[in-house]
């Protein structure tokens, strides 16, 4: 068991270090320029790749999209009140709050379950990742608008991959391999970024969001629990909703403030300490679910 949590933990977290110790030796990397690189070009070939050619069941992927939909809303409602209890900003928190980094669940995927699991942790994160690019500037912004997500192509190949899965329409080899190549560079580049994203924290004040963060944690670690009982998940995608419930709160929320000229020192600590929870969480998590 421990070589098995090994075998998945320690690339993710070499990966995520390399990009925290290069982001605090000032290595030049701009995330202004790699996130469309991975959000317009390399994930929506990795969705399109592992979702085509009978990879995935249309059954199982019907449950597991509609899992992190059940959490995510639960979790608003729950969300909500504890800010307006805390009389915190909900345009700092929310999107936090809500939204965990998914470059972690696919690289849980696709090291610990294989083609099938890693087809359904991808289902999974593309219903997370269409909250992020829809709800997250409207959280951020206190105005909501489908706008930023149909600026996307993510979502657009998500569909497109849907369509193929569910009609059972296989690419041709040549397609398949290209797009499957080009989808290799998701995890590693968003990792990365991740890791440069949090060199550029400030130690100070980090008493009340590490407080927050272990809230979060508990939210939703209780709510997927329940979602979990509620559909009756069995075998991997029981076991990928449960780990995606200790993730953290995905850095592109920072990135999407500072992109709505919102940018807010308490949200970075916030993102921060839900990294450093994370940290503690996950192998635990694996060691109980796997």
């Amino acid at each position: 068991m421990l070589t098995t949590i090994l075998d998945i933990l320690v690339p993710i977290y070499s990966i995520v270090v390399l990009g925290y110790l290069l982001g605090r030796g000032k290595f030049p990397w701009a995330n202004t320029h790699i996130a469309p690189l991975v959000f317009h070009v390399a994930l929506p070939a990795l969705v399109i790749h592992n979702l085509a050619n009978d990879r995935a069941d249309p059954s199982k992927m019907l449950w597991m999209m509609l899992a992190p939909l059940l959490i995510i809303l639960i979790a608003m409602g729950a969300s909500f009140a504890l800010l307006r209890f805390r009389k915190l900003p909900c345009r700092t928190y929310m999107a936090p709050m809500l939204l965990s980094n998914m470059a972690i669940c696919l690289a849980l995927g696709q090291l610990g379950f294989g083609p099938t699991g890693f087809a359904l942790a991808i289902g999974f994160a593309s219903v997370v990742l269409i909250f992020q690019f829809s709800a997250g500037p409207s959280f951020i912004l206190g105005t909501f608008s489908l706008r930023p997500l149909m600026k996307q192509v993510f979502p657009w190949a998500f569909l497109l991959a849907l369509i193929l899965m569910f009609t059972h329409i296989h690419l041709p080899s040549y397609v398949d391999r290209s797009l499957g190549f080009l989808g290799s560079l998701t995890i590693p580049l968003i990792l990365l970024s991740l890791g440069f994203a949090l060199a550029d924290t400030t130690f100070s004040n980090m008493l009340r969001p590490m407080i927050g963060a272990g809230i979060r944690l508990a939210i939703f670690v209780g709510i997927s629990y329940c979602v979990v009982l509620l559909l009756g998940l069995e075998g991997d995608s029981r076991k990928i909703v449960l780990l995606a419930s200790v993730l953290p709160a995905s850095t592109i929320n920072i990135m999407m403030a500072k992109n709505c000229g919102c940018d807010n020192p308490d949200m970075t600590r916030f993102v921060f300490c839900t990294n450093i929870w994370m940290t503690a969480a996950l192998p635990v998590a694996m060691w109980l679910v796997l």
